[in-house]
């Protein structure tokens, strides 16, 4: 019989690791705020006579908080599952101590749970400022209608409860899943060498489904008009984003490959230690590559769109910065936690003879692999959507000025060296010998 208790542990691993739970903070924070802001807006909308103005003010706050509702499943579940993988070794000691399946699923269900109690409030108050500024940006252009007042009352506030609840059991199930069912050798295994494990055909499959829907797809809105073309490009970036979800250790590997000759011959050991780690990393790199790759492609999708008309469409430009904010948000903070999790490689280096700046210019490297896979999968996805559609909607690809092709893929690169580098202050305060002898940070 178990003695093992997921709530307790659960309230107990938060308390004792609260950098673990950051990342997933974040995201329940931002949920919760861009579902305050929307629910807001469209609940004051709803309280003026209907009107097209009310119309669209109404469906705009309601579209951004089914998107906001979607992505943060997403979101959250692809930063959990890195802080769950990240913690094999004691969820392998659970296992080996008695701990089942469902309460493996159990704790990490509450952790999700207590962490989203505490996002609430920060996220509710930060939405409600959001949505003053929103509303103030409607007005200034004329899309308010007649009478209508900013309410930011309960009903966002139950909304936003609601959101963080569904969000973080769903999130939270999806990164229990797989370390609830690992043998509590596999577990310890995997936690020793961890990214190694080859990925599997159904995952394979099913990136091929979705690649080959994204261009029937976008063969169908080729052939018909312009304006079934412009309802459809959602659809087939969306298609091509999760082709690129599931088969990110194919990207993965095939940036590594690409890169390999340039950075062994003009980055030497450095070089050659990158091209290792993120071959052997490839799975585990895919989680950053994914969001870097769908925000590169969404970006470009809008920016062309935005290019090509003649005034600046602030709902649009929302949404741009919405889906932008939360696919950063995961890639930040995955390879935050990734190069986190390696100071007793680092260390190790070292301890051997390796200088801070060396250890600098291999995760320099990496992130060189990590951005050409990302930014140049989004930059794909972006072309192949725009150069048969665009040009039917009267948004071409030729629209787009130099300067923001050149910010777009700039910002992605940026980025990832950031989000990379910014642990190892941290990481370089810690002795080496001390690095080797204990576990990641």
């Amino acid at each position: 019989m178990s003695v093992f208790a997921p709530n307790g542990l659960a309230t107990a691993s938060v308390r004792a690791r609260p950098s673990a739970f950051v990342g997933t903070f974040a995201a329940l924070v931002f949920c919760a705020t861009v579902v305050t802001a929307s629910v807001a807006v469209a609940v004051s909308a709803s309280r003026v006579p209907s009107s097209p103005k009310q119309y669209s003010v109404y469906e705009m706050g309601l579209v951004f908080s089914q998107i906001t509702v979607y992505l943060s499943i997403f979101v959250i579940g692809q930063v959990m599952s890195l802080a769950v993988s990240q913690r094999g070794r004691e969820s392998a000691l659970l296992h080996a101590i008695g701990a089942g399946p469902w309460q493996i699923r159990r704790m990490v269900a509450t952790e999700a749970l207590v962490t989203a109690l505490l996002a609430l409030p920060v996220g509710y108050g930060l939405g409600a400022l959001v949505a003053w500024a929103w509303f103030g940006v409607l007005d200034a252009g004329g899309m308010l209608p007649a009478g209508m007042a900013l309410h930011v009352g309960l009903g966002s506030l139950f909304a936003a409860l609601g959101t963080l609840v569904v969000c973080s059991q769903l999130g939270g199930f999806i990164a229990a899943r797989r370390s609830s069912r690992t043998r509590p050798s596999a577990a310890l295994s995997v936690t020793q060498a961890p990214g190694g494990e080859p990925a599997g055909r159904v995952r394979a499959s099913v990136a091929l489904v979705f690649l080959a829907g994204a261009v029937v797809l976008t063969g169908v809105a080729a052939a018909g008009s312009a304006e079934n073309a412009g309802d459809v490009i959602p659809l087939v970036l969306l298609a091509y984003l999760v082709a690129t979800g599931v088969g990110g250790p194919w990207l993965g590997r095939l940036g590594t490959r690409l890169a390999a000759p340039v950075l062994r011959s003009l980055g030497g050991v450095a070089g050659e230690l990158a091209v290792a780690g993120s071959r052997a990393r490839a799975r585990r790199l895919s989680a950053a590559i994914a969001p870097i790759a769908m925000v590169t492609a969404f970006a470009l999708a809008q920016f062309v769109s935005l290019a090509a008309s003649d005034e600046i469409d602030a709902t649009a430009l929302f949404g741009t910065l919405l889906y932008a904010a939360f696919a950063s948000l995961v890639a930040v903070n995955t390879l935050v936690m990734l190069t986190l999790e390696r100071l007793r490689e680092f260390s190790l280096l070292r301890t051997i003879g390796a200088e801070k700046h060396q250890v600098r210019a291999v995760v320099l490297a990496e992130s060189a692999i990590t951005a050409l896979a990302g930014v140049g999968t989004g930059t794909a996805i972006g072309c192949a959507v725009m150069a048969p559609l665009g040009g039917k909607t009267g948004t071409p690809l030729s629209s787009l000025p130099v300067w923001a092709w050149a910010a777009t893929l700039g910002t992605g690169a940026v980025l990832v060296w950031a989000a990379s580098a910014a642990p190892l202050g941290r990481m370089f305060r810690v002795r080496p010998i001390d690095g080797v002898t204990r576990r990641s940070a």
